[in-house]
This record gives C-alpha cells, sequence and structure tokens, in this order.
C-alpha cells in the first residue's frame, strides 16, 4: 500500500491546475480506485484524528472561529484536530494556516463518490508543480516571460467528510517545503491573500461614482487601514476589479436603459425615450428626470440647446436643453444623446421633449444656427421666436468676408439700440462702405435679420440671451465631470452628479436671496427695497443700475389720452434721445416705447423715472416678471419625495447616526487595547449588520430588470462621426492605421527633415557671400560648420 507521500507526489505530478474538471471525478466508484489502496480505518490512524472526537473545542464554522485559532508554527497534530461544516470553510482554515507560516494555498482535485458528491479535496501550496515550458525554433516573443514561481513543492492538505455527521476533517497534512517561506511583510502581496471585500466595491464603486481616481482610492484605502501593508489588496486588483464590472456588463446601452429605469423608484416623474437602428443599436436617447420637467413648467419661456462633443467613448454628441432660473444661473431641462445631427434627429428630439413636458411649447429659442436646428425648430416650434447666436454670427462674418472693421460695424448693427429705420440705414452704409454689395453670405444674413438683429427682435423676450454662452459654459461645466472614456453608464453616473452640484447651487442661491437685508445704495429708499423683498439677490443686482439711472431723466411733457397718460422722458441735458412712457391709471400699467421690459423682464430706467415723478412707492405688479421673483416656485403642487435629487429626512438622520456612532467606534477601537473586547464588538457588530440586512432586503421594491429585456436586441451604439469629432483621440488600432503626417520640406533645397532657417545648401550661399565680402568664416565642402 502506497504511503501519503507517494500517492501526493504522483497527484502532483499529474497536474498543476488549480482545479480539475467537476464531472471527472464521477466515474469514479469509490476512493480506492483513485489512490490505489483501501483510504479507510488505516488512514485515519495515520492522520492522528479520532472519529470521535467532534468537540466544540475543536469545530471552525466561520471566520470567527478561524481568528481564534493559534496556527503560527503550530505542530501538524495540532492543526489536524479541527473539523469544519463544509470544504469552502477548510480551505480558508487552511489558506489562513498559510497565510501565518509563510505561503499560500490552491485548491487541488476533489472527488465524487457514486451519487456525484464531493467527498474528498485537496489543498496545494502555491509553488506545486512545475511549468510545462514551450520553446518554438525560430519564433521570437514580444513578450517578456514571466518569472517562474512553480517549484514542485509536495506540501499539501486533504481533507475528507465523515459520513456519520457530515464534518469535514483533515485526514493528512504535509508541511514540509522545498522553498523559502515568505516574510510576513510580503504575505500581503500573494494573490491568494489579496482580496476585495463587497464592502471594499461598494466603497471604490460609490467614490469612482463622484468623480475620484482609482490611485486616489486606493490612497484612502491605505488611509484607512494604517498603510499600504495593511490594505488587504494592491491598486492592480482594483483594475482588475474593474474590468471584471465592465465585462459582466452584457451591453452598455442595456445598462443605461435599466438605470434611467431604476430612477423611476425615487422620480416617478422621470421621462426617457430611445430608438435603435436596423443593425439593433441605440441610435437616440433621450431623458428628463421630474427636478428638469419642474423647472420647465415654470422657466420654459426661453430655451436654448446645443450639442456638444466627446463627452462618452462612442462620441456621440450630446445635446442639452438649457435655460435660466430666477436667479439668472443655467438650468438643465434634459438631455439627449445622438448618432447624427440630421434634421429628422432633431425633429424627434423636439418633439420628445414636447411630449415629456405636456405640450408645452417655448416662446424663445436661441441655437448656433446650425440649419438642422432652424429647420426643426420649424416644423416643432413654429410660433417660438428663433434667435441665432451672435458671437456665431460674428465668426462666419470673419471667415466669409475677413474683414476686421466689417466685423466691428456688424456687431454695432447687431447690437445697437436702433429703431428699424435706422437699423436699414447704417445697414445700407456699412454694405456700400466695405463694397459687399454682391457678397452671398451678407445677403442672405439681411433675409434672417428677425434672428438676430435687436431692432427686429426688440419687445421678444429671451431672458438676456444674445450668444449661446451659457450653453457653451454649461458645456465646460459637464466636461469637468464626463470625458470620451466614460461609457454610457459611466457617463449617467456622472451627468447627473454633475446635475445634483448645479442644483445645489440654486439652493445656495435661494438662501443668499432670503438670508440678511441689502443696504440701500439709492434715494429711492422705499422703491429700492420693495424691489428687494420681491427679486432674487442676482435680479436685484442687475436692477439696481437701473434705478441708479433713472436720477440723469427728465420730463418733458405729459400727453393724456382717454385711457392713459403718456410721457416723454429724456436723458438730462441731452438732446435727441427720447422715449414714450405710457401709464394706464385703471390698471397701474405702464408701458415704454423701448420695449426693454418684454425683451428683457427688467424695468428700465425710463419706467422707474415716471414712477418716481407719480410719487408711487412700491414697484408695482405689472413692473415685476413672475420668473425673477424669489418666490416663484412656492405654488409648485409637487412634492420632494419623488424627486431624484431628494432623500427622506428621516433616512437622511439614520444614515448619518449610524455613520458618526460608526466613526466613533473605529476611533475609540484605534486607541483600545483590550484585543479580546475589541473582537467581541466586532463580532456583535457582524451579528447586527446581518439582520438588518435581512430586513433590508425584506423591505427593498422590486423594480423590471431591463438589463434581461433588451441584452439580446439592444446594440451599443457605434462610434460617431459627426462635425465635432474631427479632434477626438483616435483608438490605439485607428493611431495604428493612419499613415504618418508628411514632414514639412525645406523652402531651399526641397528636402524633408529641416527648414531654410538651418538648410546646409543656405548655409553654404550665405558663406560664399561673405567669403566675397572678406569674412574669415571658414567653409567645409561636405562637413558641417565648425
Amino acid at each position: 500500500m502506497e504511503d501519503e507521500a507517494t500517492s501526493a507526489t504522483r497527484a502532483g505530478s499529474r497536474s498543476n491546475d488549480d482545479e480539475v474538471d467537476p464531472t471527472q471525478g464521477l466515474e469514479d466508484k469509490s476512493l480506492d480506485d483513485e489512490y490505489g489502496t483501501d483510504l479507510n480505518e488505516e488512514h485515519l490512524a495515520n492522520s492522528g484524528f479520532d472519529r470521535c472526537n467532534f468537540d466544540d473545542d475543536t469545530a471552525v464554522n466561520g471566520l470567527q472561529d478561524i481568528w481564534k485559532v493559534e496556527v503560527n508554527e503550530a505542530p501538524a497534530e495540532y492543526i489536524m484536530k479541527f473539523h469544519f461544516p463544509n470544504n469552502e470553510v477548510a480551505f480558508v482554515f487552511y489558506n489562513w494556516y498559510a497565510n501565518v507560516n509563510g505561503f499560500a494555498a490552491r485548491k487541488s482535485k476533489f472527488m465524487r463518490n457514486i451519487k456525484g458528491e464531493i467527498t474528498q479535496q485537496t489543498f496545494l501550496c502555491y509553488r506545486e508543480g512545475t511549468r510545462q515550458v514551450k520553446v518554438d525554433a525560430g519564433v521570437i516573443r514580444k513578450r517578456r516571460s514571466k518569472l517562474r514561481t512553480r517549484c514542485g513543492c509536495l506540501a499539501k492538505c486533504r481533507v475528507h467528510i465523515e459520513a456519520t455527521n457530515g464534518r469535514w476533517y483533515i485526514k493528512y497534512l504535509n508541511d514540509e517545503h522545498n522553498h523559502p517561506l515568505l516574510d510576513d511583510k510580503f504575505m500581503g502581496m500573494l494573490p491568494a491573500h489579496r482580496k476585495m471585500t463587497e464592502y471594499d466595491i461598494l466603497q471604490m464603486n460609490n467614490m469612482r461614482k463622484v468623480g475620484i481616481r482609482t490611485p486616489h482610492i486606493y490612497g484612502l484605502f491605505a488611509n484607512q487601514a494604517g498603510g499600504y501593508q495593511k490594505v488587504g489588496f494592491r491598486k492592480r486588483d482594483m483594475y482588475n476589479q474593474l474590468e471584471r464590472q465592465r465585462r459582466s456588463n452584457i451591453s452598455d446601452a442595456s445598462d443605461a436603459l435599466g438605470f434611467l429605469e431604476s430612477m423611476g423608484s425615487t422620480d416617478d416623474k422621470i421621462f426617457w425615450k430611445h430608438t435603435v437602428d436596423e443593425d439593433g443599436r441605440l441610435e437616440k436617447l433621450i431623458w428628463f428626470d421630474g427636478v428638469g420637467q419642474m423647472d420647465y413648467s415654470v422657466f420654459g419661456d426661453v430655451l436654448a440647446f446645443d450639442a456638444t462633443y466627446q463627452k462618452n467613448k462612442y462620441l456621440c454628441p450630446l445635446v442639452v436643453f438649457s435655460g435660466v432660473n430666477h436667479h439668472n444661473q443655467s438650468i438643465v431641462f434634459g438631455s439627449a444623446i445622438v448618432r447624427n445631427e440630421t434634421e429628422q434627429t432633431y425633429v424627434w428630439l423636439l418633439e420628445q421633449f414636447l411630449t415629456a413636458m405636456g405640450g408645452k411649447s417655448p416662446t424663445s429659442v436661441i441655437t448656433d444656427g446650425d440649419l438642422s436646428m432652424r429647420n426643426a425648430i420649424k416644423r416643432v416650434f413654429p410660433d417660438a421666436h428663433h434667435r441665432l447666436c451672435a458671437w456665431h454670427l460674428l465668426r462666419n462674418a470673419t471667415s466669409n468676408v475677413g474683414n476686421v472693421q466689417f466685423v466691428s460695424r456688424l456687431r454695432q448693427c447687431m447690437l445697437g439700440d436702433y429703431d428699424i429705420a435706422e437699423f436699414k440705414r447704417k445697414w445700407e452704409s456699412m454694405v456700400v462702405e466695405f463694397c459687399v454689395e454682391e457678397n452671398k453670405w451678407v445677403n442672405e444674413l439681411y433675409e434672417k435679420r428677425n434672428m438676430w438683429a435687436t431692432a427686429h427682435i426688440r419687445g421678444n423676450f429671451f431672458a438676456g440671451f444674445r450668444t449661446t454662452s451659457r450653453c457653451e459654459a454649461l458645456h465646460s461645466q459637464l466636461g469637468k465631470y464626463v470625458n470620451f472614456q466614460n461609457n454610457l453608464l459611466e457617463f449617467l453616473h456622472h451627468y447627473f452628479r454633475c446635475l445634483s452640484f448645479m442644483r445645489y447651487k440654486e439652493v445656495e442661491a435661494d438662501f443668499s436671496s432670503v438670508h440678511g437685508e441689502i443696504l440701500m445704495q439709492t434715494e429711492f429708499h422705499s422703491l429700492e427695497r420693495s424691489a428687494a423683498n420681491v427679486y432674487t439677490r442676482e435680479i436685484f443686482l442687475l436692477f439696481l443700475p437701473v434705478l441708479k439711472k433713472a436720477c440723469r431723466l427728465k420730463v418733458l411733457g405729459v400727453r393724456q389720452t382717454t385711457s392713459s397718460y403718456i410721457y416723454t422722458v429724456s436723458k438730462y441735458c441731452r438732446e435727441g434721445s427720447e422715449w414714450q412712457v405710457s401709464y394706464y391709471p385703471a390698471s397701474l400699467e405702464f408701458k415704454c416705447s423701448c420695449l426693454r421690459l418684454e425683451s428683457l423682464g427688467i424695468p428700465c430706467e425710463h419706467l422707474i423715472y415716471v414712477i418716481t415723478y407719480l410719487d408711487i412707492v412700491k414697484l408695482p405688479d405689472c413692473l415685476v416678471l413672475k420668473r425673477w421673483r424669489k418666490d416663484v416656485k412656492d405654488s409648485l403642487p409637487i412634492s420632494n419625495d419623488c424627486l431624484s435629487s431628494a432623500w427622506d429626512p428621516s433616512i437622511v438622520s439614520q444614515y448619518v447616526g449610524i455613520v458618526e456612532h460608526c466613526k466613533r467606534m473605529a476611533c475609540a477601537a484605534v486607541k483600545c487595547r483590550n484585543a479580546e473586547y475589541v473582537r467581541s464588538t466586532i463580532e456583535w457588530i457582524s451579528t447586527r449588520t446581518e439582520t438588518l440586512e435581512s430586513i433590508a432586503a425584506e423591505d427593498i421594491p422590486t423594480h423590471s430588470d431591463l438589463n434581461g429585456a433588451f441584452a439580446e436586441n439592444l446594440m451599443n451604439p457605434s462610434r460617431a462621426r459627426t462635425k465635432g469629432c474631427r479632434s477626438a483621440v483616435p483608438s490605439a488600432s485607428n493611431r495604428l492605421k493612419r499613415p504618418s503626417r508628411k514632414a514639412p520640406a525645406c523652402g531651399v533645397c526641397r528636402e524633408e527633415g529641416h527648414n531654410r532657417k538651418c538648410c546646409p545648401v543656405q548655409r553654404r550661399t550665405d558663406a560664399m557671400s561673405q567669403n566675397q565680402v572678406g569674412s574669415n568664416v571658414m567653409y567645409y565642402e561636405d562637413e558641417e560648420w565648425q
């Protein structure tokens, strides 16, 4: 009969794998077939294990019991006294024993009985076996060979199940190694002793959601553990875990839709739609959360939307629908990701926008002048006033005319406070002066003057929009959270994180508007105080200069009609500038010929002066636009509980309370010298946590799993190639396929690699010229200058 050492040698020579095929032992009728001997009574006697000795003192049922066992340099007889509920706990115990004694364990072959049940398993030293050397003649390896770690170590542990009670015991233990054991400081480097727990992964994912980079997260783990050597895993393990999470996702597009669907549990007003192309790939995706829909119901009179690029790894353009709130801040109503920017795409987006917003159309829209956008707005928002971005028009003027002075004069015509007749005279004068009467772009621009000239759009409310600079600033803010490396799911996480920050800035502005009192700065104290009480802080600061300018005006005359008084107002000691202010006593309404109130929503200085002229001490309600008031959102019939950006206050207080108490407990445990009490505290916390998890699992509502619904049909979008992706960072494969840029040629000799400043031919020519005038510079025919 073979002894255990002989059988171990044979088993070690058969395979170097960590595990074998689980079906391999199904044909084994008994343990005798594998080892060629009876492994019953005699082996139990040799192992030093007593079948009857299954007492509680030697029972190891979990991690708490494993930590209590002193296995440092413990003899084999002591280790073989313990028994386990299953082979998994037995392996954890042996791996812990290996960790304490300077090596690591791995699983090897297991055996089954005729019923297919595992009855025996062997654990090996991590250096067991030898590497198979594959040498191909004439083949040069591109990758450096890995270090050889297998040295044929015969140390092993074999566990067996006792049929009478189902407990597992150590039947054989060989603790002799043919290699030096590692020091304690190196044990955390072995893969078998490196592991990210479920809570480590959860903490890492939570920190990544707020934009913290992986090296910084690892540094935080090290700070919490008291050093990098105490973390329990390496930075490479974090990257591997992230890669496993990415690979586990069947479809990035399906995960993104599942994320939007899951938001319905906290935001019952969220709206999202998507389309797919003929290949089953995601083509368009648009979404609006409850806060965005609420904001649009109040501030939806002005809409600005523009596309930004390189915000996801598919380079699909991101279209952001934005506006202005009562603090003059940019707000986001919703967004969309599209594969292309055709007219049909924008028509679909605007139609879904109307559906999400209950059919409410904006009164004014501002874009950068893209033809697809213009045509889509005409079809979906026919009654909206469409304004083109002044900055884009001036930039186009630079490229189409190329005269800086013309651009300056065009800017004056575009933004000047002229009437229609004066605008026409200035335009004709400018066209004749710069000889651009036949310029096609200039003529087309004049035909669209109702979309950009202040003289023609006066009276239409745009909330101060003249350019899409707010959109550009919003895109810049989003760029701090998302980039071209994010997949769709990561993009949505960071997108809503950015939205949460922007909406918190609105809360800060609300606080600034209601906290404290403003010191009076003008002579109209009553009027100024009434404006400060109704306007938000930012709008009041815009109104204050108007109040100061009103002191410089005077009334030239008054004309009475059947229903109103018309006041002629002019600047003091300045002729040629007059405005007509109409006052309707019956309804206490005011109107000015400058139409600045209708255009900006803030009263002009002409109206303010007439109010002071009439001794009115309170700003009339007709001059206060509702969207600029402090209390504009007070009447909204919504509950914060249904919004994705709000938490239940009771849940927040519970969470904060538990976190603070756990922090106090952790700080006290660091200072406590009673290890036994700290260990009992950890056990008590583990027990209570398991109870809380079981209770929470029963209370969590189940939601539909879209990952399974879309996994088979929905595919990720292909890499977009739109106008904004020219400067996109190409992939590694594209960089390899792209031909290298041709080097510039010299302007003298037409050779590549240098320019005319360092051209040898030019140098020789210069030297010859200097020699002709008596220069002492030496010239070498075939060498560089010395």
